[in-house]
């Protein structure tokens, strides 16, 4: 789910344990230590790629009142990319709120993944007498857009209840995971609300709210919403994921992207039996568009003729469609005008040509036999 913008303004930076009435960090951008890898600290630098945790010094002390405070940033090279800060109230039943924040120093698309619960852990580390409080690894993840510099995000509120029984020293971990333009995922839910209505075709003219562009041979683009051709496409959803661009060459005709993109949008086509079936059930097969396999071969049948009966033998045998393949046999076997045809000279699938052949024997068979048992009714009659 996208978190809108908390607000735009600049993140608390304040001491470091100190509340929000302190001044600015007495520790620079330009002078912070590293830390140990993967900390998250005011008082350390720690890249964005290695940050696992995120430390919450004096968390009770700060927890048993309200607040503003800072956590600490991470950074991308040496240039800062995310500052982490956090509110802490109370509510009903002595509940004590942890309410996470970040701000993102550039632009772009990123994720944050923290603890799902607010389950606490008291540990001790090896040699270190005071024991550190930790949320469990269990993660949920949230993605956010930046369309300019030093947004703040809301991420999560964590509740607390009856920490008197922990160290008032203790320093808070908090599980965390940063990504940086992440890969495009797809959410199930919304799979389901898409396909649940699926005639989008007004979408297709609304170019203002498109967010990936589909060019086909000829360099054409085609404007799209990339959730829609995941959505619909698996491959389409395996090319979206490998990419890290918004747009996709696709190596076919316009008029098939046209075609690609009304089934995608409406669930149909408009216009079918004007249409080549042959080609309509190679976009289903390239792009795994079962529906459309369906849809067309419901109306090939009506399409079958002399010079192409062969070209959608090979093509219903080739995607197994049966239904397809059994009206294909019946038309050749009562219309030898097929054996006359360029498709059927150049036909190199020596199978087919066999089922072919024994497709029509047999039916010759059943004529044969349906003949004689009526000749033997007329002749006992």
């Amino acid at each position: 789910m996208d978190h809108e913008a908390f607000m735009d303004a600049e993140p608390f930076m304040h001491r470091y344990g100190d509340s929000s009435n302190s001044s600015s960090s007495s520790i620079s951008e330009e002078v912070r230590p590293q830390g140990p890898i993967g900390f998250v600290s005011a008082a350390f630098k720690c890249m964005t790629s290695n940050a696992t945790k995120l430390c919450v010094h004096d968390a009770l002390v700060k927890l048993n009142g309200t607040g503003d405070y800072d956590i600490g940033g991470t950074y991308a090279d040496d240039d800062p990319e995310f500052w982490f800060f956090y509110t802490v109230s109370v509510c009903h039943g002595d509940n004590r709120l942890l309410n996470l924040f970040v701000c993102h120093r550039k632009t772009g698309t990123f994720s944050i993944e923290v603890a799902s619960s607010s389950d606490l852990t008291q540990k001790v580390a090896p040699g270190d007498d005071v024991p550190y409080l930790l949320l469990p690894p269990d993660m949920v993840k949230f993605n956010f857009k930046s369309i300019k510099p030093n947004q703040n995000y809301f991420i999560k509120t964590f509740c607390f209840k009856k920490l008197d029984r922990f160290n008032k020293s203790c320093t808070l971990f908090i599980p965390i995971k940063i990504t940086v333009n992440p890969k495009f995922e797809l959410n199930s839910d919304i799979v389901k609300a898409i396909k649940l209505q699926h005639d989008l075709s007004g979408l297709l003219t609304k170019q203002e709210t498109t967010d990936y562009i589909l060019e086909s041979a000829s360099r054409k683009q085609f404007p799209t919403h990339k959730i829609l051709l995941a959505a619909h496409s698996p491959v389409l959803m395996r090319m979206i994921k490998e990419s890290d661009v918004p747009s996709l060459f696709i190596d076919i005709t316009d008029k098939d992207m046209e075609l690609l993109l009304e089934f995608i949008y409406t669930g149909t086509i408009k216009n079918i039996l004007e249409e080549d079936c042959v080609k309509l059930l190679q976009i289903a097969d390239r792009f795994e568009l079962t529906q459309l396999f369906t849809l067309t071969q419901h109306v090939i049948g009506d399409q079958i003729n002399p010079d192409n009966a062969i070209p959608m033998a090979i093509v219903a045998k080739k995607f197994k469609l049966q239904d397809l393949l059994k009206r294909v046999y019946t038309y050749i076997a009562k219309n030898p005008k097929v054996l006359e045809s360029e498709g059927w000279k150049n036909l190199q699938d020596v199978d087919l040509a066999k089922d072919l052949f024994q497709f029509s024997r047999t039916m010759i068979q059943s004529v044969i036999e349906k003949c004689r048992v009526c000749s033997s009714n007329l002749e006992r009659n």
